[in-house]
């Protein structure tokens, strides 16, 4: 936020243990009951390194139109307790992490954005990234690198850091389309890596991207990962390979059991190549009666007008994604789930 600007997380971290700050990453971290993330690579990824991090379970997923949560997870009267992965939640008891962008103008902060200063952990917000002045820098990675970043400077010598680099490369850089901003958008991929690492050579981010491979090694690692989607994901369309999708693959409260499966097989793969622990009973998700519920999610002109709104709307959540016609989603909880 306006107030939050920093030089390197670190500083982040720093309010963090002492307490200032997200007390659920540092010494709160057992009172939570579990995880909702994104249905895709990038939710697959932070959940399984925050299943071996902190022993957090998988218990729902949100995609912006729907939220699935395991039946006994009594999400109306817990959700407090919960914390939503790769998604921002734009109310100030709801933990989050994210890292889409939530300002127009950053010197002219939205009252409903500034209350999600102390529940939602947001590296473009903390940095005054916003669409006014600076969308063309905002943060370029995946919520994965996020979470890496921020846990390292917790607790560095943890020896979950020490995954093998050249197997974690392309999942790394696949989610999200970060190998795509890495060769586009050099100059801003490097400062935010500045920004995330402090420079620090041993950092697990930096230590990925300095692995030494050639051109053409890349491309055949790339390669055997595509092949890999499509040997796993016979369910899904070619561009759905890697993802799950909310409305079509939860039939009768459950998750389809070929869906199922595969998600397993996928999350089986992704921990061998992290050398994480992928255990499934931290993923209640994958196997229990669900609990579904719909919200209203709708697109809309990325200007100052609609902005403001949409945001005197309360949406519980917003990615601003482009400058474009369509470039501000944003989710109603029509229902009022979260109040």
């Amino acid at each position: 936020m306006k107030g939050m600007k920093n030089d390197t997380i670190l500083d982040i971290v720093e309010k963090i243990k002492k307490g200032k700050l997200f007390p659920w990453l540092n010494q709160d971290h057992n009172k939570i009951k579990g995880m909702i993330i994104s249905p895709d690579t990038d939710g697959f990824i932070c959940a399984l390194f925050l299943n071996n991090f902190f022993h957090w379970k998988t218990i729902g997923f949100y995609d912006g139109k729907i939220l699935t949560i395991i039946n006994n997870a009594d999400f109306k009267n817990q959700k407090e307790n919960f914390v939503f992965i790769d998604v921002e939640i734009l109310r100030p008891k709801i933990k989050s992490i994210g890292h889409h962008i939530l300002i127009y103008d950053n010197e002219n902060l939205h009252p409903l954005i500034k209350t999600t200063e102390k529940s939602c952990i947001q590296p473009n917000s903390w940095r005054g990234m916003d669409v006014k002045n600076r969308f063309a820098t905002k943060y370029p990675f995946g919520t994965f690198h996020l979470v890496l970043s921020v846990l390292y400077g917790l607790d560095p010598k943890n020896p979950i850091f020490n995954f093998d680099l050249k197997r974690s490369i392309v999942p790394s850089i696949y989610l999200d389309g970060v190998f795509k901003n890495l060769f586009n958008y050099p100059e801003n991929c490097l400062d935010w890596l500045k920004y995330l690492s402090d420079g620090n050579s041993n950092h697990p981010f930096e230590k990925l991207l300095n692995h030494p491979t050639t051109p053409k090694d890349l491309m055949n690692l790339m390669k055997n990962f595509f092949s890999t989607l499509d040997e796993t994901w016979t369910t899904q369309a070619k561009r759905s390979k890697g993802k799950i999708k909310l409305g079509k693959d939860i039939v009768n409260d459950y998750m389809q059991k070929d869906v199922s499966n595969e998600l397993t097989q996928y999350l089986e793969y992704l921990a061998k190549e992290y050398n994480f622990t992928f255990n499934v009973a931290l993923w209640p998700v994958l196997n229990n009666k669900l609990s579904l519920f719909n919200f209203d999610k709708k697109i809309t002109a990325a200007n100052k007008s609609e902005y403001n709104r949409i945001l005197n709307q309360k949406p519980i959540s917003l990615a601003i994604t482009s400058k474009a016609r369509n470039g501000l989603e944003y989710t109603l909880d029509t229902n009022k789930i979260f109040d």
